[in-house]
């Protein structure tokens, strides 16, 4: 049987929806079904990224940043994020509640990018003259973190995680991004090796809400933000990065050395905010 998997939190944002629809896929599949992601405009879509130019090329939002892990779209069944869980009983555990290799694995055989992003991506790597095995990935989330229960954190908090980073992989250079204008200043005075993709978006200091929200780019150039920095970030040989969907999607399909900080490399909510995890250990912040 192929069911749709839909979502109905229309405010989310798009890495939010793709941890969802993620799950969603690893418990049909014990369930011996097939998903067909299937994003529609409207009510069965994002709000942030509403685009009837690209709705009419390509009905599914879903499609316009990544490639369907199960082509075939003739689904006999709906089950939305949050109704499917009653049906979904039969399997004791979840996919977030399985071991790091089980979560990363799913991801690297179900998620793959549209060539939109693939390109863009490509153009950036161009651009910045970015070779990845020699780059230290760096994503600071603030805006809405305090949804989470958390305190936002000290960009300070990195350093020592980078140096470490420098240390294993002398001749790297750092590419960063931060969710809030300024919050990267003190980073980029005392690395001189570092730079800004200045293509992602930044809210103002101690804004609460996330940058693709605040710009008047079209629908679907705001949902390449998120995309395109999964991409970006999952290549790098070393990432470090604070609680957000997006670090958390980007890390799962990364072959490179994670450091989570504040938060567990399964992207669990309790709000642990005084420990790093780095290859399923916990170091003081």
């Amino acid at each position: 049987m192929i069911v749709s998997l839909e979502k109905k939190d229309i405010h989310a944002t798009l890495t939010t929806w793709i941890y969802c629809a993620m799950s969603q896929l690893w418990t049909l599949e014990k369930l011996g079904y097939r998903g067909y992601i299937n994003w529609t405009e409207g009510l069965k879509s994002l709000s942030a990224y509403q685009d009837r130019g690209m709705f009419n090329q390509l009905p599914n939002m879903f499609e316009w940043y990544f490639i369907q892990p199960h082509a075939d779209n003739n689904y006999s069944d709906i089950w939305t994020w949050e109704d499917m869980w009653p049906p979904a009983r039969a399997i004791k555990d979840q996919l977030y509640g399985q071991p790091l290799a089980e979560i990363s694995r799913f991801y690297k055989t179900h998620l793959f990018f549209s060539d939109a992003v693939e390109n863009r991506g490509e153009a950036l790597v161009k651009k910045y003259g970015i070779d990845f095995s020699k780059t230290i990935g760096i994503t600071w989330r603030g805006t809405d973190v305090y949804l989470d229960g958390r305190p936002r954190m000290p960009i300070e908090t990195y350093f020592k995680f980078i140096d470490q980073a420098i240390e294993m992989t002398p001749d790297a250079r750092i590419m960063c991004t931060a969710e809030e204008d300024t919050i990267l200043d003190p980073l980029l005075k005392r690395y001189p090796q570092a730079f800004k993709v200045e293509e992602f978006l930044s809210s103002p200091f101690q804004s609460k809400h996330n940058p693709e929200r605040l710009t008047n780019v079209s629908g679907f150039e705001r949902g390449v933000q998120p995309a395109l920095m999964v991409w970006m970030f999952s290549k790098c040989a070393h990432y470090i990065k604070n609680r957000s969907s997006t670090g958390a999607v980007a890390s799962w399909i990364s072959n490179g050395r994670i450091v989570s900080l504040g938060h567990g490399e399964n992207l669990g909510f309790p709000a642990n905010t005084d420990t790093a995890e780095i290859e399923g250990k916990q170091y003081p912040l």
